[in-house]
């Protein structure tokens, strides 16, 4: 978020003391990232290392920051795990927030960079790595399963109703028009997502743990050339299509080439790909991102005018996934389709990058 949360500096550095032995120097808020319910810090220690803090908002289960730490326990490389407290967990709970700390590692995200042919293969190979994971009971506690139907899809129709009143509204007015200007292409596409899910929800598929956001702005390649995979909020146990979706086609113009898809394989291995889940899980990712960015905009009158300006900045990006999810089409994962045609004419300067 481009705001701070509700939570005292002091608040956040006495935490960081008595559970990580981290006695703070200066904490930095990073205005990144347009997830309303995560924000991040920059922690230096006075003549030591830094640190990157991760708060989340809820007194649960942070999974963002369990799922890796499990990983690493596990040996799967590439995977940004955080640092344990003094009682041995991922996280600490302070008020109403989960605090995760990490290392601090130098670097740009993938998709500024671009990934090389190797980091590709690295890449294939790590997430071939973490879908072979066991599902332990433990794993299965820490994650949801899937039920194909896209995240906050119940929010749409409330949100509909909302874009009259926000014409006006000089944060997000222009949000609206662009969404009521295009009701049938995002129609079309909540319908599609709809009917396949109930398709697929029918038949039983093999689940393994996915990262389930994983893009290249969730990778980081540090200054020695290593990826690492990075924000772990959305994991899930769902088809592997969930996260090789990503990496077929991609969900976003410049994102990933037929190159970058061959060299992902050359690590992850072969695999046997279904288009119908790969076809579901884009019109999905657009849908709940839609759905997403729409709710931070218009049902989070608490966020500050920036972050929900910057929420509906955000929409360009799940509608180009809708370039592979053609109504109509069972497979829709090859080319351009009619979606990313109809919903050209984003409002200039709300290009940004997926939600993190």
């Amino acid at each position: 978020m481009l705001e701070p949360p509700d939570l005292a500096d002091d608040t956040i550095t006495t935490a960081l003391q008595a559970s990580f032995g981290v006695p703070a120097a200066e904490l930095v808020f990073l205005p990144v990232g347009n997830d309303a319910a995560s924000w991040t810090y920059r922690v230096q220690v006075a003549q030591g290392p830094a640190y990157f803090l991760k708060v989340r908002a809820g007194a649960n289960s942070m999974r963002g920051a369990t799922v890796p730490s499990y990983l690493q326990r596990h040996g799967v490389p590439n995977v940004l795990a955080p640092l344990v407290t003094s009682a041995g967990a991922p996280y600490v709970l302070v008020d109403s927030f989960a605090l995760a700390l990490y290392p601090m590692l130098e670097g740009r995200v993938g998709a500024e960079v671009g990934l090389s042919p190797a980091q590709w293969r690295q890449l294939g190979t790590a997430v071939r790595k973490v879908h072979a994971v066991p599902p332990t009971p433990q794993l299965s506690r820490m994650v949801e399963r899937e039920a194909f139907r896209p995240t906050r899809r119940e929010l749409l129709a409330g949100l509909e109703g909302l874009l009259a009143d926000a014409a006006g509204d000089p944060v997000v007015g222009e949000l609206a028009g662009f969404w009521q200007a295009r009701q049938d292409v995002i129609g079309a596409l909540v319908r599609r997502a709809d009917a396949l899910g109930l398709q697929l929800g029918r038949s039983s598929f093999p689940q393994v743990l996915c990262h389930a956001d994983l893009h290249t702005w969730n990778v980081l390649v540090d200054t020695d050339g290593q990826p690492w995979i990075l924000d772990w909020d959305e994991a899930i146990l769902a088809p592997k299509e969930r996260d090789l979706m990503f990496v077929v086609g991609g969900i976003g113009h410049g994102l990933v080439g037929p190159r970058d898809t061959d060299c992902f394989f050359q690590g992850y291995g072969q695999a046997s790909i279904d288009p119908g889940l790969l076809a579901y899980y884009r019109c999905a990712w657009a849908v709940q991102d839609i759905a997403a960015y729409g709710e931070q905009a218009l049902m989070a009158p608490g966020l500050g005018a920036e972050s929900r300006r910057g929420s509906g900045g955000g929409l360009h990006g799940p509608i180009h996934a809708g370039q592979h999810c053609r109504p109509g089409t069972d497979v829709g994962h090859q080319r351009p389709g009619w979606c990313l045609r109809r919903l050209q004419g984003c409002p200039a300067g709300w290009a940004r990058a997926p939600r993190m």
